[in-house]
């Protein structure tokens, strides 16, 4: 294979059909394997699921020392995302930007292995539904996107890594509680009722445990999109990481590291603690001047969790939208035809003007 040559993935690793050796690949919303070639189907075996939380200080204190896993990875040369390259795919562009991905971009990365997976449950020909929903929602769309580019057929199928940490909180706090009261000011037509806040000093405790605190290890999904269809994705809802599940779709390994990650939960817990705080605090206004807040009991576990991603030029720009692998719930960026735009214009202006002579003459 020449260096510049487009990626072909050994589908060696895949689970072979018993009936004609073609290589299975995961059915979303089953626990079984299905035959690309004659749909011959095989259960996944399913066992007891435990789900075992690490300890972080202590990992991290031994972080060196621990015995990491070494797997080749592809990284895209255009957007930088990683991918490993054991699944059972014939051949790769990158997810996120449909670049071909070529064999000079691999090589081995040190890292920790995901434990659980929540598997797909929608399908393609879910999707498809889905897509032809939402683009009939697209009113100001160019008609050329309409007719093609949003297609099922060229969404990619990602596991995603993410990191959940749990921990518990004590914060102690100063602040202020604001009661609101009102008092009639002016007179005579002027006279009117007044809000003020009387403010008195308070401080006190809170203590709260934060369990699956969830953060992506993906450097390369854009965060509002994602942000926006992650309801649905449920921490607990995984299972134990087979390579049944893994078939046929891509495994994006992470970015962000256990450490990045950590930092990025303490931020979130800090500010539910915030909020946690102000409850506390109570009246109609808080102000809140301190908190001093002790982490203990912190924990984290690494898993996948399943995205549908496709991406497309026009004009010059790239679009990427998303769909939720387990909801099906879809979010993107599009572009706007300006003539429509312009004609929608038009005819609001035309109804304004009629509307105008309409009521003059009333």
């Amino acid at each position: 294979m020449s260096s510049g040559e487009e990626i072909k993935l050994n589908t060696s690793e895949a689970t072979p059909c018993s009936s004609c050796g073609g290589p299975m690949s995961y059915k979303p919303s089953t626990q079984a394997l299905v035959c690309e070639y004659c749909g011959s189907v095989k259960e996944i075996e399913q066992g007891e699921l435990e789900l075992k939380e690490h300890d972080f200080v202590s990992f991290m204190e031994s972080y060196e020392k621990e015995s990491f896993s070494t797997t080749k990875v592809v990284e895209c040369s255009s957007c930088h995302a990683t991918a490993t390259v054991d699944e059972n795919l014939k051949s790769m562009a990158c997810p996120y930007c449909a670049n071909p991905l070529v064999e000079q971009d691999i090589h081995e990365e040190r890292y920790i292995k995901p434990e659980y997976v929540a598997p797909f449950v929608v399908d393609r020909n879910q999707v498809a539904g889905i897509l032809q929903k939402w683009i009939k929602d697209l009113w100001f769309a160019p008609n050329k996107i309409k007719r093609g580019i949003f297609s099922a057929d060229n969404l990619r199928g990602v596991y995603v890594p993410f990191w959940t940490y749990d921990m518990q909180t004590y914060t102690q706090y100063r602040g202020e509680r604001g009661d609101a009261y009102y008092v009639t000011v002016g007179s005579g037509d002027n006279k009117r009722r007044e809000r003020r806040v009387s403010w008195s000093r308070v401080n006190g405790t809170v203590s709260n445990f934060y369990d699956d605190v969830l953060v992506t290890g993906s450097k390369t999904l854009k965060m509002d999109l994602l942000n926006s269809i992650s309801t649905g994705w449920d921490p607990k809802a995984v299972q134990k990481i087979k390579p049944d599940y893994l078939s046929g779709f891509i495994t994006e390994k992470y970015q962000v590291d256990l450490k990045e990650g950590y930092d990025r939960a303490r931020d979130i817990v800090a500010q539910y603690e915030r909020e946690s705080v102000k409850r506390d605090i109570g009246g109609d206004e808080q102000r809140v001047h301190n908190m001093d807040t002790e982490l203990s009991n912190m924990t984290f576990k690494h898993i996948l969790l399943p995205l549908y991603v496709s991406s497309f030029g026009f004009g010059n720009k790239r679009y990427t939208f998303y769909v939720n692998g387990v909801t099906g719930r879809i979010t993107g960026e599009r572009p706007y035809s300006a003539w429509k735009i312009a004609f929608a214009c038009f005819i609001g202006l035309i109804i304004l003007i009629f509307l105008i002579f309409l009521f003059k003459d009333a």
